[in-house]
């Protein structure tokens, strides 16, 4: 059962998977999604992730952010219990045709990460104005 999710209490969930353990354990962090307008909100929770350690990639209408802790023990202290491990968080989301890919912004505070996302052009609803049309017969 290497892939099986585990609880490790709250919303967050780890894997063990063979290729992660060298590296810690990869968490699914606590998401929010809004949407307001043409706008849409993702807030991702990823407690001990720097900003510099965030990556957020776009591929094949696929947004995936991964964010590493490193949690080393304090300078001149040997850890003896750890319940706050070093590790990756990742999440993944399937974008739809309406949202612009290549106009996403992201910002990082405290610990949470809040990526916007915006809807195209082409999904915005638009009004076609009616125009009067000549009868048939008339002359212009």
């Amino acid at each position: 059962m290497a892939n099986e999710m585990k609880n490790t209490g709250g919303d967050v969930a780890r894997t063990e998977r063979e290729e992660t353990r060298d590296s810690g354990p990869t968490f699914r962090p606590a998401t929010d999604i809004f949407e307001k307008g043409d706008v849409v909100t993702v807030v991702i929770d990823m407690p001990g992730v720097t900003p510099d350690s965030v990556d957020i990639s776009v591929e094949n209408r696929s947004l995936t952010v991964r964010g590493t802790i490193n949690a080393p023990a304090p300078e001149g202290y040997r850890r003896i219990y750890a319940e706050y491990a070093p590790g990756t968080f990742e999440r993944s989301f399937s974008l739809p045709d309406t949202m612009d890919a290549d106009a996403i912004e992201a910002t990082h505070r405290d610990g949470v990460l809040t990526l916007t996302l915006k809807k195209s052009e082409a999904a915005k609803p638009k009004q076609i104005k009616v125009k009067a049309a000549q009868a048939a017969g008339t002359d212009q």
